[in-house]
């Protein structure tokens, strides 16, 4: 069937249309990918752009002259037989070799550490092949001590007369890693971790009947507080096969012309024997999981307010101090208990000098190291707005617990 001029002229029409719509598609995707290009360009310009190097890589002349590794005969090979040398080294002793020699780390570059990073190391660590890169540099520091908790070498472990608690120590030990109510101050201080105890354990006698001091534990500083001297003097020793550490609190006038040491001198600073004993008057803090407030106990405040004659003991709060004290006050070595942790304590006045209160604490840690682990929760202090009833353990709140006897040492 013919067509028509009209259909002819149609069909002419719509063939245009359509090389018109294929021309418009060709140059907007030439235009597109020439776009892309350029983008690609710019990307590649940016992505070369050099950044500076580390200043571990970077080395001036005067260094690189005066490098006494330069004078090593490896150093002297040619390059050829120094890289096949370097190619028989497993990947940690490379990564140990550049990291302890800038002569190396310039010949080699870094390109040995990436096998201890993400998850090269992660696939490492499964076969046992590679670790950590501070666990190789420990290689060349070996007093350090490797932290896995925050990948970082440690120097030593201090004695508690030294020890000095930071803002890393319970990130790095936990939370339940340190005793930290002690005084801390600049002449002095005392703070006591976990580790302490394990060093001691390693060395429990056998026999029941030595008593021999341990002299991990040594410590006597003295600070200035307000118008009072404060002195500790701690010890440690096995007493019956269970580690007794010994702590004397001192406190006495700065200047006994002033006056004469008060009940109220030692109750206001405040004083700590424990977690749960204090003498602090602040109001319990607040806290989102309980809404019951529970006020300090007195039973430190009443033992040394009992402790001084009636008369100075102005100042303390009458419902501090026991209405019948006659039993603490007849007995001068009368022995006090804490409900909540192995602690007992003593407290002695003594008239010389302007007067001087001696509290003796005896903090018991058991015979086994399991018990040992037990104690010590009861004995580190927390409290804070929003831990509950299972993590506090302090002043304000603490629990009654049945805990084993233990014997103190003789000659204190």
């Amino acid at each position: 069937m013919a067509r028509t001029r009209s259909q002819q002229a149609q069909s002419a029409t719509c063939r245009n249309k359509t090389s018109q719509r294929k021309r418009s598609l060709r140059h907007h995707n030439s235009a597109s990918l020439q776009g892309s290009n350029l983008q690609g360009n710019e990307k590649i310009k940016r992505r070369a752009a050099k950044r500076t190097k580390p200043s571990y890589l970077e080395r001036s002349r005067f260094e690189v002259e005066r490098d006494p590794n330069r004078a090593l005969r490896l150093f002297a090979l040619p390059r050829e037989i120094f890289d096949k040398i370097i190619n028989h080294l497993p990947r940690d002793a490379e990564a140990c070799f550049t990291l302890t020699c800038k002569e190396a780390l310039h010949l080699l570059g870094t390109a040995s550490w990436a096998s201890f990073r993400g998850r090269a190391r992660l696939y490492g660590l499964q076969y046992g092949s590679y670790g950590s890169l501070v666990e190789l540099l420990q290689r060349d520091v070996p007093e350090s001590e490797y932290c896995p908790r925050c990948e970082t070498l440690h120097p030593p472990l201090k004695l508690p007369r030294d020890h000095r608690e930071t803002k890393w120590t319970k990130h790095c030990m936990g939370q339940l890693a340190s005793i930290d109510y002690w005084p801390q101050t600049p002449s002095g201080g005392y703070s006591l971790v976990w580790e302490h105890i394990l060093e001691a354990f390693k060395s429990q006698p056998v026999s029941s009947d030595a008593r021999a001091p341990i002299s991990l534990f040594d410590g006597d500083f003295t600070f200035t507080q307000g118008l009072v001297n404060y002195r500790l003097c701690s010890s440690a020793q096995w007493v019956d096969r269970n580690l007794i550490l010994t702590q004397e609190h001192r406190v006495r006038k700065s200047h006994s012309q002033t006056r004469t040491l008060q009940a109220a001198d030692i109750t206001s600073l405040p004083f700590r024997v424990c977690a749960h004993l204090s003498t602090t008057n602040a109001p319990p803090p607040k806290n989102c999981r309980s809404r019951k407030t529970v006020p300090n106990s007195s039973l430190l405040t009443m033992a040394i307010a009992t402790a001084f004659p009636p008369r100075l003991r102005q100042g303390v709060q009458q419902s501090s101090i026991s209405p019948d004290p006659a039993g603490a006050e007849i007995k001068d070595d009368f022995t006090w208990r804490c409900k909540s942790c192995t602690t007992k304590f003593a407290v002695r006045y003594e008239e010389c000098n302007g007067g001087e209160i001696i509290v003796t604490a005896w903090h018991c840690f058991g015979k086994e190291l399991w018990k040992a682990q037990q104690f010590w929760t009861y004995l580190v202090r927390r409290e804070g707005p929003t831990l509950g009833r299972a993590k506090r353990n302090s002043e304000y709140w603490s629990v009654s617990r049945s805990l084993p006897d233990f014997k103190i040492p003789e000659d204190i």
